[in-house]
This record gives structure tokens, sequence and C-alpha cells, in this order.
């Protein structure tokens, strides 16, 4: 299964995979952000070449990035073809579909390519951090930097709850494969799908409303006091790193406000 893979390539030995949690997900996060409100595209390459840097350290098969890349790619492709012919008011050329005129702005193709190369930055950082650190470390370390303990509570139970829909619907898909549910027409295979798939929402839906109500019974709150995950200081070798590379990305975002 895809999501059992996260286990496997959360325990391997690399120098990522080493460094303390809390650092990993202060500076991954930190670049995400900085990869978001860049305005120039050097800047975010950099950030997107230095991401497949890490991520050729991390020993783990490329074509595990590449999947993860081809649906935000998609989603930033279209988002450059809208701007590429929406915005702008200096025309580059000009396309014909028949009687149809689509003028090519240079505003909107600069604006297209740096929001395509965000996406694809962003992604790709997200999926060194989720590659390299258990969920549970990225989470604490946000319940740290004091975000709301509700989001972070329904985002510990939607990524732990997200494995058991997977081998709910591994299954189903086993059980219409037995009964010769290949088989069958396109149009059925189409309408076979859609009731697996609602038949999951339903089970989720009830699966999540019987877990919620059995954590009130046990006195949950958003107010409640949880335990703290880290019981060790940060490593300083980890710490002056952190600082270091924090740093110098703080400095790339000063650099992209006064450019």
């Amino acid at each position: 299964m895809e999501l059992s893979n996260f286990n496997h390539f959360n325990n391997l030995n690399t120098p990522i995979h080493l460094m303390d949690g809390r650092i990993k997900t202060v500076l991954f996060l930190s670049s995400i952000i900085i990869a978001a409100v860049s305005s120039h595209w050097y800047f975010v390459i950099s950030l997107f070449l230095i991401s497949l840097i890490c991520f050729n350290t991390l020993k783990i098969p490329w074509k595990n990035l590449l999947i993860r890349l081809i649906l935000p790619f998609a989603i930033a492709w279209l988002v450059f073809l809208s701007s590429l012919f929406t915005n702008g008011s200096h025309i580059l050329t000009c396309i014909y579909l028949g009687s149809i005129k689509l003028n090519i702005y240079r505003e909107g193709l600069q604006l297209g390519f740096i929001i395509l190369l965000r996406i694809i930055t962003a992604v790709s950082l997200a999926c060194i951090l989720s590659l390299s650190t258990p969920m549970i470390e990225i989470l604490e370390t946000l319940r740290i930097l004091k975000i709301p303990s509700i989001i972070i509570d329904i985002a510990d139970m939607m990524y732990r709850y997200l494995f058991i829909i997977e081998e709910t619907a591994q299954n189903m898909k086993k059980a219409q494969l037995s009964r010769l549910g290949d088989s069958l027409n396109w149009i059925n295979k189409i309408k076979d799908s859609g009731k697996i798939a609602l038949y999951i929402l339903i089970k989720s839906l009830d699966k999540s409303t019987r877990i919620y109500k059995a954590m009130l019974s046990r006195g949950y709150s958003e107010t409640s006091n949880t335990i703290n995950f880290f019981n060790h200081p940060i490593p300083k070798f980890d710490l002056y790193l952190g600082i270091f590379l924090e740093i110098i990305l703080i400095s790339i975002l000063i650099l992209n406000i006064l450019i």
C-alpha cells in the first residue's frame, strides 16, 4: 500500500533522517513559506534545487517523489495556462483556434511561471519532510509552536485513519475483482467505483463519530493538557545547524523583499 511506505521511509539512516524532528520541521516549514511568498524566480528555483539535493540524500527511489508531484504539477500547469491568457496588458504573441483568438501576455507568463515554481517547490519540500520525519514529531513540533490544539488533533486523527480507509478500499477492491468486477464494461466499472467510494465515506464518517464520542467519554476537550512528546533536549549540533540554516532562509526572505 502506498501509505504504508511512510513508516518504512521514516526509519532510514541518512543525515536528514537522523536530524532532530523539531529542527527539521521548522526548517522545512520555513522553506515552504519562503517558497510560497517569493516573488523572484531564482530564489524559488534555488530552494527547488536544494530540495532535489536533499531528496537525493534520503536514499529513496525518485519515483516516490515523481508520483507525488503529478497532481500538483497538473494543477500548477492549469494555473500557468490560465494566467498566460488572462493576466497582463503586453501581448507577446497570439494563438488562433479557428475563429478564437488567444493572446499570450508577458505578465501572465511571468506570473504563471513563478506560481508553477512555487507549487512544485513547496510540494517537494513537504514530501521530503513527510518522508524523513514521523508525523507525530511534525505535529508535536507544531504544538510547541503554539498552533491551535484542535487543528493538530484533527490532523493527527486524519493521518491515523487514512491507513484504515486505504485498507478498507483495498479490501473492497479485491472483493470486487474476486467477483469478476474487472470484466464489466467501463460504465459499470465507474458505477462500482462510485459505490465503493460512497461506502468508504459513509463508513469513515460513522467510525469518526464513534471515535469522537469515545474521546469525549474519556474527558477529552480542546483545553485538555497533553503529555510532552519530546522528553529530551535538541542535540547541540542539530540546534546550531538549524540556527545557521534558519538565518540563511531569513536572509533569502529579506533579500526577496529588498530586491
